[in-house]
């Protein structure tokens, strides 16, 4: 008896030391998720539902992080980012808010950091890239490190919400149009040039 005892010992240990960590990917707040009311007013407002996506990117808690530069693509910034995985893509459930459910962190021993990066878009393209290539509105919030659930045998701890976590995600234009005073001022500004060489 207790050499299965002993058996099924080692068994939980190995099980838990091979445990990957859970996170509740989700938000609370409808501010979250917003972007500039159109490409000339910047006014924020919160993406409605059926409007957007958002993407959990993530990797171990000591990973290096190069933030995203504002137009580059999502498979740029992951050739910069090599250690990090993308997760996965949820619509919003709500005006600002998404549910994405308990997400299992390949690579991420249960119980550890992880480091998190979230991107967003809104329209209806699958992907940040296909939203970014179609002129959506695109960000990315900031870095973010929580710990991460899954720990523990034979109860595994609960997933670790990010809901208070992420911080704020603004999408902005990929092209911003410039407003008809500053085509104005562009035209005075030649038309000035003109006079000054023709004086000369």
């Amino acid at each position: 008896m207790k050499k299965y005892l002993s058996i099924l010992a080692v068994v939980a240990v190995a099980t838990s030391a091979f445990a990957q960590g859970t996170v509740s990917f989700q938000n609370s707040a409808t501010s979250l998720v917003q972007q500039w009311t159109d490409a000339q007013n910047q006014t924020l407002v919160s993406v409605q539902k059926g409007n957007g996506s958002v993407q959990l990117t993530y990797a171990p808690g000591a990973a290096a992080y190069v933030p995203w530069v504002a137009g580059q693509t999502q498979a740029d910034w992951k050739t910069a980012n090599p250690t990090w995985t993308l997760g996965p893509t949820v619509g919003l459930a709500a005006a600002g808010r998404f549910v994405g459910g308990t997400v299992t962190l390949a690579g991420v021993t249960a119980g550890e950091n992880a480091k998190y990066a979230v991107f967003g878009w809104n329209g209806t393209a699958t992907t940040f890239d296909l939203a970014l290539a179609g002129g959506a509105f695109v960000g990315v919030s900031g870095p973010f490190t929580t710990a991460t659930g899954g720990a523990g045998s034979p109860i595994p701890s609960v997933p670790v919400s990010l809901a208070g976590s992420i911080g704020s995600l603004t999408l902005t234009p990929t092209t911003i149009i410039p407003e008809p005073s500053t085509f104005a001022l562009a035209g005075l500004g030649a038309a000035a040039m003109l006079i000054f060489r023709r004086r000369k």
